[in-house]
């Protein structure tokens, strides 16, 4: 009776030990969020659990709209733990104040023991949060879930769309400086520098790059525009 006793006791202790294991690998190691601009940039939640397993939610101006989700090998994971553990959250604020106006704000949370820590901000936050970031949208991308770039749902197609880099006067708004061109389909891209520059996509059967980058510069509030050739390289 005492053997059997004490063999209830340990499968008990096992079971509880196993279970407790189950609810730590499902619960939420870091969550990126990011939030809307004045263009068309993606809307998206990114929340990793402890087990790798990451769950994608696709807002708004996404290119995969809805719910979905892919598992990090235990390389990626343990390369994303150790980032998160220098950037530290707990170090910073809960929101950072920004001069950039159009620029998604984004939310990364942490958990240590369940307790979140969040920090928010926009694209001039400090750079170890950039790059937390960044990693985390590498991952997701290397998973094959496009979240760099925003996707216009009246847009001109990817496979034809050209795109060129202009450079704002510091006041201009970019959403309203886009929106005068009513006559030719140009569209926000992202945004590319803390200095107001953006990447404006363009129509090649509507306009040639050389008309594009004449007609920019010949406009109000534009310093610069240059073809994205060394981009396009790069990509």
């Amino acid at each position: 009776m005492i053997r059997f006793c004490f063999l209830l006791l340990l499968a008990t202790h096992f079971s509880c030990k196993t279970g407790q294991k189950a609810v730590l690998a499902r619960a939420p190691f870091i969550e990126l969020k990011s939030g809307a601009c004045f263009g068309f940039c993606p809307v998206f939640r990114l929340t990793v659990r402890n087990s790798g397993l990451v769950e994608y939610e696709g807002i708004r101006f996404a290119e995969k709209i809805g719910l979905d989700s892919f598992q990090l090998n235990k390389t990626e994971m343990a390369g994303l733990r150790e980032k998160v553990r220098q950037v530290n959250l707990w170090q910073y604020p809960d929101r950072i104040e920004t001069q950039v106006a159009d620029a998604p704000f984004v939310t990364l949370t942490a958990y240590r023991d369940t307790q979140p820590k969040s920090v928010t901000g926009s694209i001039d936050r400090p750079a170890p949060l950039l790059e937390l970031e960044n990693l985390i949208k590498d991952l997701a991308e290397k998973h094959g879930f496009q979240v760099s770039r925003g996707v216009n749902p009246n847009e001109i197609p990817a496979e034809r769309r050209r795109e060129v880099i202009v450079k704002l006067q510091p006041e201009i708004n970019a959403g309203n400086w886009v929106r005068q061109f009513t006559g030719y389909r140009f569209i926000l891209v992202r945004r590319i520098s803390t200095e107001n520059i953006w990447l404006v996509g363009y129509d090649p059967r509507e306009l040639e790059e050389k008309a594009v980058l004449e007609l920019f510069k010949k406009s109000d509030g534009v310093i610069d525009a240059q073809a994205n050739r060394k981009l396009e390289e790069r990509d």
